[in-house]
């Protein structure tokens, strides 16, 4: 009998070890996802809208992230560079030729989006399938108002301080549908697409005429490019 308990606790650690090394080697750790970008706010026309920024592209793998936003016909874009290990971010604003670059203290948010201070987050029981992931939901309330935004996200990626630099770190997941505020833009972002990664590595360029700015001047800029 002894001899048979000892076999069978051998077994169970053997069982328990491999699928443990079968998780693991099936972990998503890098990739790229391609975002939807809908605009909520009720007083933008067709015009202004064709103009707008429709995509989102996030890369990331175990160090570091890289958001991009283009918009008005290429005349700006947007690219947010995250540091997990440092839980730092540097957010490149390009107009035209001319490069901008904001750094960002540890745990600053990127530049030129609402940082939804006082954010209320409750977790629900409630899931959907975005983009191939499992994603869980939780309601975020805001203080200034009424409204209640539903943001779903996946622990299926497996990140470290994956929110770190945006509204949304106290949530511990990708984000996969969500919303951000730029400047007056009320911005609904949803997964459309998941890919491996074809290089690892994800560095941030910038030409030797990049001016740093302040994160002020970077909001005037965008902002005076929106009027």
């Amino acid at each position: 009998m002894r001899n048979l308990l000892l076999a069978i606790v051998v077994l169970f650690s053997f069982i328990s070890t491999s699928c443990r090394k079968s998780a693991d080697q099936s972990a998503i750790l890098s990739g790229r996802i391609d975002y939807k970008i809908t605009y909520l706010n009720p007083d933008i026309d067709k015009k202004t809208a064709s103009l707008l920024p429709t995509r989102m592209k996030l890369l990331f793998n175990e160090k570091h992230a890289s958001n991009n936003i283009e918009g008005f016909m290429g005349v700006y874009k947007i690219n947010a560079f995250t540091n997990f290990h440092t839980r730092k971010c540097s957010t490149i604003l390009k107009v035209f030729e001319k490069y901008y670059i904001f750094k960002g203290g540890r745990d600053e948010q990127m530049c030129c989006f609402d940082t939804m201070d006082g954010m209320e987050i409750e977790y629900t029981k409630d899931t959907k399938k975005i983009a191939g992931f499992n994603c869980k939901r939780c309601i975020i309330r805001l203080p200034e108002t009424a409204e209640t935004i539903d943001v779903y996200y996946t622990d299926e990626i497996e990140l470290k301080h994956p929110n770190s630099t945006n509204p949304y770190r106290e949530i511990e997941g990708v984000l996969m549908e969500f919303e951000l505020k730029l400047l007056y833009l009320n911005m609904h972002f949803i997964a459309e697409k998941y890919e491996p990664l074809q290089k690892n590595n994800i560095e941030i360029t910038t030409p030797d005429n990049t001016k740093n700015v302040t994160r002020e001047q970077m909001t005037q800029i965008l902002s005076r490019l929106m009027e």
